[in-house]
């Protein structure tokens, strides 16, 4: 008979159960904003002021956007481990930048507002926003909670850091519950599998 079973965890799945952030605008900064695709409409953008608009989504069809967007950027990478953000990470930070000395705002999108368009403006704080990457991570998740970006791009995000500022914030670990190599902040999100792996496997 098996004394203990595994746990089912709030924690464990965190990145996925806040469902009101996910359908949800969420402010970065007053000058940035992020979302999934679904959020992205003429009369939102109007109510918020937006002025550019950067999608990262290019297995979309293109948006329909109102005049007063007067500056789209299209960054055409998918959310995989092989794809390579790093050449978009500075040069939509120094938009995101011109737009708001312009004095506009920034819309940054992916489908589903998690993943790519997270990581873009993780790269923004880090060049222009005086944040650490770590720092920057807290940030962004504490406005929108179900922000993931994948391994890659944190890896991606963690050679930026080491590029602009000499050192590193966040390192890639092996982690017992995620079975693999993931971000330290993602550590939280699977403490609850880590303690009953570990209790299981020191029973053996």
């Amino acid at each position: 008979m098996v004394a203990d079973s595994q746990p089912s965890s709030s924690t464990d799945n965190e990145h996925h159960n806040d469902s009101t952030k996910l359908f949800a605008i969420a402010e970065i900064e007053p000058w940035l904003y992020l979302c999934g695709a679904a959020l992205v409409t003429a009369s939102k953008l109007r109510a918020l002021g937006v002025t550019c608009v950067v999608s990262a989504a290019p297995e979309l069809p293109r948006l329909p956007l109102p005049p007063e967007v007067t500056r789209h950027c299209v960054v055409s990478v998918r959310d995989h481990v092989a794809s390579d953000l790093s050449p978009h990470l500075e040069r939509v930070a120094d938009l995101i930048q011109e737009v708001k000395n312009e004095g506009g705002k920034t819309l940054v999108h992916c489908v589903a507002g998690v993943s790519r368009s997270a990581s873009l403006c993780l790269g923004y704080l880090v060049k222009y926003g005086g944040m650490s990457l770590a720092e920057a991570y807290h940030h962004v998740h504490s406005r929108r909670q179900c922000i993931r970006p994948n391994n890659s791009f944190f890896e991606q995000l963690i050679s930026l850091e080491k590029r602009l500022t000499g050192s590193t914030t966040i390192s890639m670990v092996y982690n017992l519950g995620a079975r693999g190599i993931i971000p330290d902040v993602y550590e939280s999100d699977y403490s609850a599998t880590s303690r009953y792996l570990s209790r299981f496997i020191g029973a053996t």
